[in-house]
């Protein structure tokens, strides 16, 4: 087996505010390939990279990178203010143009004049005209040193909608001095998901299938179909006609089993969550036989809940993600925050391009029609699938244009690739490589690798969220192989990896759960509903 590369060793300047901030550093050495050193002023031995806080000079003249954060960031939030980041080459792509909004940084405005830039200096941020991150040669300073994480806090909480300004110089300065060493991760992907269409009639509410496909095309996007299983019952030819000649523009996935409220987060029993399951795979299985349209193993719980033991039966049956808004969902109930995790978990939950919910991936979601720009930006800086997701209805007053919009707003990011979720879970991964051998960090259950012309041997190597091997077979191209093994490969070649459950199950021998009198007429009321919106909305 390869070493791990050796940590970059950043001094802390002074040693004291280190020591005030033991769990951020430590959510940040469990980010990036750093280790963090407390150090007194010229204490510059030994070290790769130095970090001053609360004030200039500290480090002493340096040749190694510096970064400066010269003031305190305030620990409750103020008025919000906006911060206007560079389009310099300097910056991240996915960062260049961004207006981030903060309200910490509103409250810390009254130091910005110990932010000076001088002539040399490039601003890559500013707030209200004046710089609050610049760069001269390897130095850097930016206005705010972010505070302490709470007990409970995620480190992601610092990197949010409302606030940023101070983690985010912090972040994309570790990254930068790691990338060389670092895990590489995935491509900003990107999918439009649509809840509850089935392909009973060419459209469905505001969406008709035909009209979609030839815009999907148009504009270079892809639309996945959350479709009820209960729903696959019958397929009308020209639906399947229309999806199989999209070129793979859109595609389908599993919206729960009846759609009978948030009936994937009331299963409280590991037998009942098989065989909602099982059942929901059944009815796929048996729609992709008549049609010849496969249908994604990734699931879209309604009204986004999904319960431990609902978890467990998707993993036992075979599918391979969940994608919803929170990463564990029956954790996060108000006034928890929407990143709440387990007791004796990392801070880092929300940070990756996918969390575990046990042993299966949770892929985030994000509204479409009431969706936040700076929090697009922030999910692609992080490496995260853009997945925008909504109903029929959101289309009802733009239409179309309603898409289009959204897909220039994602490809101004920039080295977006639109694909299904299925492509989204298989690409999932991260990898290191290190001379012939390439390893690789899946955070997914199934993952298609391109080897390398170099490589000769495949090393996997599960992330810290996972929760183990004891309970998950590897399968590399349909052999078993040994946790921790590595494995030779064909360079050039594509290999498929796969983490299975030891505990899979055959979903044609899990019995039936308990019969539901009325739900194809509920849902039949629900779909109707549906189909006559568009009817409701030209007579007015």
């Amino acid at each position: 087996m390869t070493a791990s590369p050796t940590p970059i060793a950043i001094g802390v300047f002074p040693a004291d505010e280190l020591d005030r901030r033991p769990l951020l550093f430590a959510a940040l050495e469990g980010v990036f390939p750093v280790r963090f050193e407390g150090r007194q002023p010229g204490e510059l031995r030994e070290i790769d990279a130095a970090l001053e806080i609360g004030g200039v000079g500290i480090a002493g003249a340096t040749a190694i990178p510096l970064l400066s954060l010269l003031v305190a960031e305030p620990v409750t939030g103020g008025k919000q203010v906006v911060q206007n980041l560079a389009t310099a080459p300097e910056l991240d792509r996915r960062l260049r143009g961004a207006a981030l909004p903060d309200s910490h940084l509103g409250a810390a405005q009254q130091a910005a004049s110990a932010l000076a830039a001088d002539a040399g200096a490039l601003v890559l941020a500013s707030c209200a005209g004046e710089p609050t991150w610049i760069r001269s040669g390897r130095s850097e300073q930016a206005l705010l040193g972010p505070a302490e994480l709470g007990p409970e806090e995620a480190l992601r909480e610092r990197l949010c909608l409302s606030r940023s300004a101070a983690l985010l110089p912090l972040v994309h300065f570790l990254r930068q001095l790691s990338a060389p060493i670092d895990w590489q991760p995935p491509a900003t992907r990107a999918c439009i998901l649509f809840d509850d269409p089935n392909l009973h009639w060419p459209s469905y509410g505001f969406i008709k299938l035909k009209e979609l496909s030839e815009h999907t095309r148009a504009h270079g996007y892809h639309a996945s179909l959350a479709m009820v299983p209960l729903d696959s019952w019958f397929a009308h030819p020209a639906a399947v006609r229309t999806l199989k000649q999209s070129d793979g523009t859109i595609s389908l996935t599993v919206h729960g089993n009846n759609h009978n409220g948030g009936e994937l987060g009331r299963q409280e029993t590991e037998a009942d969550g098989l065989a909602l399951a099982a059942q929901a795979l059944r009815r796929i299985a048996a729609f992709e036989r008549r049609t010849g349209i496969a249908v994604d193993r990734t699931m879209v719980p309604p009204h986004e809940e999904c319960s431990q033991a609902t978890v467990e039966g998707l993993s036992r049956c075979g599918f391979e993600a969940i994608t919803m808004t929170r990463p564990l969902p029956w954790l996060a109930r108000p006034p928890r925050s929407w990143l709440a995790r387990l007791p004796g978990t990392d801070a880092l939950i929300g940070w990756r391009p996918a969390d575990f919910a046990g042993a299966l991936p949770v892929l985030l979601r994000h509204p479409l029609l009431s969706r936040d720009p700076p929090e697009l930006v922030l999910r692609a800086f992080l490496d995260q699938p853009l997945i925008l997701y909504g109903h029929h209805n959101d289309l009802a007053e733009g239409g179309l244009d309603v898409l289009a919009s959204a897909v220039n707003e994602v490809n101004r990011l920039g080295g977006t690739r639109w694909c299904s979720l299925s492509e989204i879970v298989a690409s999932n991964f991260e990898t290191r490589l290190q001379g012939s051998q390439l390893s690789v960090r899946p955070l997914t259950r199934r993952a298609r690798v391109v080897v390398p012309d170099t490589v000769e041997q495949l090393l996997v190597e599960l992330p810290a969220a996972h929760p183990g091997p004891a309970n998950e077979r590897l399968i590399v191209d349909g052999r078993p192989a040994e946790h921790g093994d590595p494995v030779e490969v064909v360079p050039g070649s594509t290999v498929e990896l796969r983490l299975q459950a030891h505990n899979l199950v055959d979903v044609a021998t899990v019995p039936a759960p308990r019969r539901q009198p009325g739900a194809l007429a509920r849902r039949a009321l629900g779909e109707g509903r549906d189909r006559l919106l568009p009817l409701f909305s030209r007579a007015r």
